[in-house]
């Protein structure tokens, strides 16, 4: 098991990817501690974990505010005084444009894909430092490139990318390494994960025709292959990797838009 005896701390494990990861992590032998704002999902992905005889643990707590990511990282030390994972997956989206997008939703956004990335990272490095350790962000090709219909999900993501590259230069000296998921298009799961990042999603829609035109694999891509890139990235088989962006879309970011 590539995780064994390791703690992971992972954000967003009610649903989606956080949920995917959590379970595969478990599988491969980690004690998974599990941060969401949902009081249902959450216990439940414990609950399935510990049915298959795997550790885990759950923590309810809005990483909007500042107050649940400081509560947040007590629990997680309090269950472990190692850390050797941390995958700051958590997210929300709202589909407004810039001029549609008021000032609550543009904090909120800031707030659970920015700050709390960066302070939880920061409360828990002393946890984490000099034990081979990882901390994985959960971005977004929209944080890269920009999606006009979602303003305030595409600057609030796309802080993650420099994020990423500060933190690995800083954290290395301590052997954490830092890296970066930009996923898109990731839509369906393998083994009936809810999955409810986006409205359309939430109203049952996997994918438009023309998602799946500028998707050159033609398909959605699934949660539990968010949280294989997620593994790799958190086990030793990348021992070397470090300040990476790992862009996960099924290649749409790869395409010059408009000239086919």
């Amino acid at each position: 098991m590539k995780l064994a005896g390791k703690t992971a701390v992972i954000t967003g494990t009610a649903s989606g990817s956080g949920k995917a990861t959590a379970l595969l992590f478990a599988r491969e032998g980690a004690h998974v501690i599990g941060i969401d704002e949902d009081r249902d999902g959450g216990p439940e992905t414990v609950r399935r974990i510990r049915t298959l005889g795997g550790q885990a643990d759950f923590f309810a707590a809005d990483l909007g505010l500042e107050a649940g990511v400081r509560d947040a990282a007590s629990f997680c030390l309090s269950k472990s005084p190692t850390i050797d994972v941390l995958f700051n997956n958590a997210g929300i989206l709202a589909r407004k444009n810039f001029m549609e997008t008021g000032i609550d939703e543009w904090q909120r956004h800031l707030a659970i894909h920015l700050t709390a990335p960066f302070l939880l990272s920061q409360l828990l490095v002393p946890a984490m430092a000099n034990r081979q350790a990882s901390i994985i962000q959960h971005g977004t090709i929209d944080g890269t490139l920009g999606n006009p219909m979602s303003a305030a999900y595409s600057a609030s993501k796309g802080g993650l990318v420099p994020l990423t590259h500060v933190m690995a230069q800083t954290l290395g000296p301590m052997t954490i390494r830092v890296n970066c998921i930009c996923s898109a298009g990731i839509r369906l799961s393998e083994s009936d994960i809810t999955i409810r990042l986006t409205p359309e999603l939430r109203a049952g829609e996997i994918m438009s025709d023309k998602q799946r035109h500028t998707t050159p694999l033609g398909r959605p891509g699934t949660v539990e292959e968010i949280a294989r890139v997620a593994l790799f990235l958190a086990c030793a088989d990348s021992s070397y990797v470090n300040g990476s962006v790992i862009t996960v879309d099924g290649g749409r970011s790869g395409l010059t838009q408009g000239t086919f």
